[in-house]
């Protein structure tokens, strides 16, 4: 599965506070930094001890519990690769054309290629999300390829080439689900490029590929309720595990119908459009107290720009500020505690407003500031940016879809 938005899969769901937990990077891949999830972490314990106690049991019956063990964790290593490999597929092809892929992670649906920005024309967004389900297809032959090598050389190890045939299977498996027409899933990407190429529009194409993915949503979290209500012990696990799929493909959706709207609206303007001039600096000699007592309480802005001679030098929030020791406010000045300058949080006049809403969702942050070399100008605000997509998407709403920015 590939995402076109750092963030899309955390604010899907949850508005970006369940679904993802925090990161590690475990290797890099290609260049690509492959990162696990905490709920990928326990979503392959609970996996490997369900193959070792529950499924290989059932369908592979007469091994000794040290077997089954064993072909749990060769199991789970082998799903790992068959994740890793979906995802490298997307990442070599996005890179192909264009589309920078910032990080490769595993979570607790399986794997995801986050992209730093749209895709870059219907083709590529079309190869890329046929690249996934294509990569799994010939790993489910190599898996069978590797079982039958196994039966016909080592016939009495039965154990290994029946973890073999699962793996193949599971292949399989994942690339038919993935290629359902519903976003976010590959067939829904693969859609909306098809889409997005014949209708000359990125979001027309995201609002339908959303809208079945919706439908498809839906039909999980009936067969959810199903398999909970009239499936005794089993169903419920299986019931949970789709209706939280559901939940998710559903929320992804809406989330990847908003961030296209939001790109294709924010697309061509620059972030001085939205600019606020009227923004408080301090100094940096002043000491924590001062800035408080001075500052704080009386303009009420949650950072302040550091401008030293005319010169910006750096950044205080008031989250680094409540970071301190109390008892240290009045003797430490901004400029031993202020946030130096980087592109993290300074950007250009005519730096596109897309990206800077986009940097400020990725670093969650509330605001830019706006320089030109060393003279501050401004900042930029989140809230600002919100506020003027809620109210000329509310305008636009009964008007043709907007047309989105193409390569």
């Amino acid at each position: 599965m590939a995402i076109s938005l750092p963030r899309l899969l955390r604010n899907a769901a949850t508005r970006g506070k369940a679904v993802f937990f925090r990161r590690v990077t475990l290797f890099h891949c290609f260049g690509f930094p492959v990162k696990a999830d905490g709920s990928w972490l326990f979503l392959s314990v609970l996996i490997c001890w369900t193959l070792i106690n529950k499924h290989f049991p059932v369908i592979y019956a007469g091994h000794s519990p040290q077997v089954y063990q064993l072909m749990g964790f060769a199991a789970i290593c082998g799903i790992f690769a068959s994740i890793i490999a979906h995802e490298v597929a997307h990442a070599i092809i996005a890179e192909h054309y264009q589309m920078p892929i910032e990080s490769i992670t595993l979570f607790i649906f399986g794997g995801v290629a986050v992209m730093k920005g749209d895709p870059s024309s219907p083709k590529g967004e079309f190869l890329m999300a046929i690249a996934g389900p294509i990569m799994s297809v010939i790993m489910g032959l190599l898996f069978w390829a590797a079982k039958l090598g196994v039966v016909f050389y080592f016939p009495t190890a039965v154990a290994a080439w029946q973890v073999l045939g699962y793996l193949a299977g599971l292949n399989l498996v994942i690339a038919l689900f993935n290629m359902v027409p519903a976003f976010p899933l590959d067939g829904g990407r693969a859609l909306r490029a098809i889409i997005w190429k014949r209708k000359d529009n990125l979001v027309l194409g995201t609002r339908i590929a959303s809208e079945l993915g919706a439908i498809f949503a839906y039909g999980l979290l009936v067969y959810a309720l199903y398999c909970i209500v009239f499936r005794g012990e089993t169903g419920m696990w299986q019931g949970i595990w789709f209706g939280l799929l559901g939940y998710f493909v559903h929320g992804a959706g809406a989330y990847a119908v908003r961030q296209t709207e939001s790109r294709s609206l924010l697309g061509s303007e620059t972030v001085s459009r939205f600019m606020n001039s009227q923004v408080i600096a301090v100094s940096p000699d002043l000491t924590i107290t001062d800035l408080v007592d001075n500052y704080v309480y009386k303009h009420y802005q949650r950072s302040f720009p550091v401008v030293d001679r005319g010169e910006l030098t750096g950044l205080i929030s008031l989250q680094s500020i409540l970071s301190l020791d109390r008892h240290k406010w009045h003797w430490l000045h901004v400029a031993s505690v202020m946030e130096p300058l980087n592109e993290k949080n300074v950007v250009t006049p005519d730096f596109n407003a897309a990206d800077a809403l986009e940097l400020m969702q990725r670093l969650q942050k509330e605001q830019l500031l706006v320089a030109d070399g060393k003279k501050f100008l401004g900042v930029i605000s989140h809230r600002d940016l919100a506020a003027y997509l809620s109210i000329t998407l509310k305008i636009d709403s009964n008007k043709p879809v907007i047309t989105s920015r193409t390569a």
